[in-house]
């Protein structure tokens, strides 16, 4: 067959069909040809919005209609490539073809790539930084070849298209319709953006909620709702319960399992609904008013004190959400610290993508989108601040202030500055430096998690495969147990594994020492008479604790020496130390109540402390308000012994071996406390607060009858 066209002298000329020009002229008015060319322009135009374009409702759709189109128009693709491909391989090649190849190579890269990324964010925890850089790279390579590929090959036939209307008229309606396709897919996208639903989620504070005017005295607290906490959001605007609650989703997108599964059961999750603080805060509201609990929120409840829940007109004091205590998304949103302490932090509210938090197909889309687009989400909850001691510390700090005490400023617990000052903290050699997440976040090293390996911390790598276990192993035993929280059993076994001394991190295993966090040991003499009496002395070593032993709120944490001297058929014949059976209180001796502030030579040995009231009266329910001062503390630094001398006399016809038993013993709440605050807490949970040892010894005594010579020797050790 042959066209009849005409030459530049306007004579015709005969055109075969499979002349270049004129399978030319077919391919430009191919509609296949138009849409791919046009949905690869829509592809490359909407790859590079995400790519360069800031966050945003719009950048999301982008992302969706990306990823559809891409899997739109795969099958028609390929079919047109071959198609193309059977018409001019065969051809001469040329500079037009050499791109073409290129083009193909570019193409089928970007095309696998895609799917393979579109794979990860629906069903992988997250998209490969290898095969996202793949895409990246393959597509704008694709983009710039299909653009060359077309204003080459329209060049070279420009002559033929001048002299030929058709062809013209081809080239004409490829441009006009692929322009109708952009033009169509730019109002899909912004219509898409404007229909879809935005909540505002930052709110500025109403006339209508409480700011005390006394606090307008103090300097620190004047203009912020949240006083008199130091906590606070950026440009002072509450937030939507919602913006920071929703833990749960974190873990069921298949991205953060194992992290969830830890902090269920942990301390900072439990910190707003645990019974003794809900009732202490009750307590406070009714003794003050709702806004002064705000001192208590920043750390404890911050979903609730961000949302504008503590406030007269709201009086339970909470907001949707509050179970979860410090949140992921309350902690992660922490943008910067100071080191005042009582929560002094600024939290920056995150961004939510389009439909997070909700459930059935729109959360699969929101999962999607998170996982392959995940540049915010690394943005609003993968903070440097995270890494830093000064992080922690802005609440393991804590100061009563004399906006609240009415009194003067008044020291509270700060594990800060105890493990700032202590040996564990070598600043200017970053390698034996201990910090807060060493000890109580080891790493988890057969990690699933996405955010696996971390470049920016010590002793970590990118690839090294671990996260942190956000479980904040310490001593908070009890309440997972009483709360029942989801995976209580493994929280609890891991606190009193190291209460123990038995847990081992081996990534810090070469400065922290293996044996007992506090190690006891008793001086005594080896040999002794029936009828003497016998003096020992019970020495306690912070063996490796980064702060003080025992730190936290010393009025209700306790830690005690249980002594007992046994004869050779197990009798007791001294004691120290013991529970009282009824009580559940900790007994000086047998039927002599503890009382603080004991010498080191009477009773046995307390670490405590008891806080005062401004008229110098004991604070025995954790109203820690109307602290402003205290008595009776004994602590234990790091690195560093205290010793308890303990005085009993023989029996007249003792004889054999005697053993002397000291153990060290914790609990996390004096059972004064519970009783007064929570008095049915135990008995509705169906147990009763169980004791853990920190450390047991024993020494054995040969006690010879009376009047033997010879037997009395000098102290010794164990």
């Amino acid at each position: 067959m042959v066209s009849n066209q005409r030459n530049a002298s306007g004579q015709p000329e005969s055109v075969s069909n499979s002349d270049p020009r004129i399978l030319a002229q077919k391919g430009w008015a191919s509609k296949m040809a138009m849409w791919v060319s046009a949905l690869l322009v829509v592809e490359s135009v909407t790859g590079l919005w995400i790519y360069l374009a800031s966050f945003s409702m719009s950048a999301q759709v982008q992302v969706l209609v990306h990823t559809l189109v891409g899997i739109a128009m795969t099958i028609p693709y390929l079919y047109y490539q071959v198609r193309h491909f059977l018409v001019w391989y065969n051809q001469k090649v040329t500079v037009i073809m050499i791109l073409g190849y290129a083009l193909l190579v570019a193409m089928l890269v970007c095309v696998a790539s895609g799917f393979v990324l579109t794979w990860q964010g629906y069903f992988g925890p997250r998209i490969s930084d290898n095969w996202n850089l793949t895409h990246l790279v393959s597509g704008i390579a694709a983009f710039v070849l299909v653009l060359l590929h077309i204003a080459i090959a329209y060049q070279r036939r420009r002559p033929f298209a001048l002299k030929t209307p058709a062809f013209a008229l081809a080239v004409g309606s490829f441009c006009r319709q692929s322009s109708v396709v952009l033009i169509a897919s730019a109002v899909i996208v912004t219509a898409g953006a404007m229909s879809l639903p935005s909540k505002s989620l930052v709110h500025e504070v109403p006339d209508d909620y409480t700011i005390p005017e006394y606090l307008n005295e103090f300097d620190e607290y004047r203009g912020s709702p949240f006083a008199p906490t130091n906590a606070r959001t950026a440009g002072n605007v509450l937030l939507d319960s919602e913006l920071l609650s929703g833990s749960e989703s974190c873990g069921t997108t298949g991205c953060h399992e194992q992290i969830l599964a830890e902090w269920q059961p942990s301390a900072h999750r439990f910190s707003a609904a645990n019974p003794p603080f809900q009732e202490v805060q009750k307590n406070f509201a009714a003794e003050r008013d709702a806004t002064q609990t705000r001192y208590c929120a920043g750390c404890h409840d911050p979903i609730s004190l961000f949302a504008g829940a503590k406030d007269i007109h709201n009086m339970d004091l909470g907001a949707p959400g509050m179970q979860e205590g410090n949140s992921c998304a309350a902690c992660h949103s922490i943008s910067d610290v100071d080191k005042r302490g009582n929560a002094d932090y600024v939290l920056t509210p995150p961004t939510k993508y389009l439909w997070e938090g909700t459930s059935g197909w729109k959360k699969k889309v929101s999962d999607f989108m998170i996982r392959s687009y995940p540049r915010q989400h690394l943005e609003d909850y993968d903070r440097n601040v995270l890494r830093t001691a000064e992080y922690c510390g802005a609440c393991h700090k804590q100061f009563i202030p004399e906006a609240l005490n009415r009194f003067g400023l008044s020291g509270g617990q700060n594990q800060y500055d105890e493990w700032k000052k202590s040996h564990w903290h070598t600043e200017d050699d970053m390698e034996t430096d201990l910090s807060c997440r060493d000890c109580h976040m080891r790493l988890v090293n057969d990690s699933s998690d996405p955010g696996r390996g971390e470049e920016g911390d010590n002793r970590r790598s990118v690839d090294d495969g671990a996260h942190r276990h956000h479980g904040f192993i310490a001593t908070n035993f009890l309440m997972p147990e009483v709360m029942k929280l989801p995976h209580w059993e493994e929280q609890v076994a891991l606190t009193k594994e190291w209460i123990a001394g038995e847990t081992v991190i081996p990534e810090i295993a070469h400065i922290w020492p293996e044996g007992p966090v506090a190690k006891v040991s008793i001086l005594g003499p080896k040999k002794v008479q029936a009828g003497e009496e016998v003096k020992l002395k019970v020495i306690v070593k912070n063996n490796k604790v980064g702060h003080n032993l025992t730190t936290g709120p010393l009025d209700f944490t306790r830690a005690w020496l249980h002594v007992t001297v046994q004869d050779e058929q197990g009798e007791v014949i001294a004691e120290w130390g013991n529970i009282d059976p009824e009580t559940r209180w900790i007994q000086d001796s047998p039927g002599v109540p503890h009382v603080a502030g004991n010498s080191v030579k009477d009773g046995t040995m307390v670490l405590e402390a008891v806080p005062l009231d401004a008229n110098g009266k004991p604070i025995v329910r954790h109203d820690l308000w109307r602290k402003a001062g205290g008595e009776n503390q004994r602590i234990i630094f790091p690195k560093y012994s205290d010793q308890q001398s303990y005085t009993f006399t023989l029996p007249e016809d003792a004889e054999g071996l005697f053993t002397v038993i000291a153990e060290l013993n914790f609990r996390r709440y004096r059972q004064e406390f519970l009783d007064l605050v929570v008095p049915n807490m135990e008995e509705e949970a169906g147990f009763y607060q169980p004791t853990a040892t920190h450390h047991s010894t024993t020494k054995h005594l040969t006690v010879s009858p009376k009047g033997q010579e010879g037997v009395k020797e000098g102290k010794s050790g164990q």
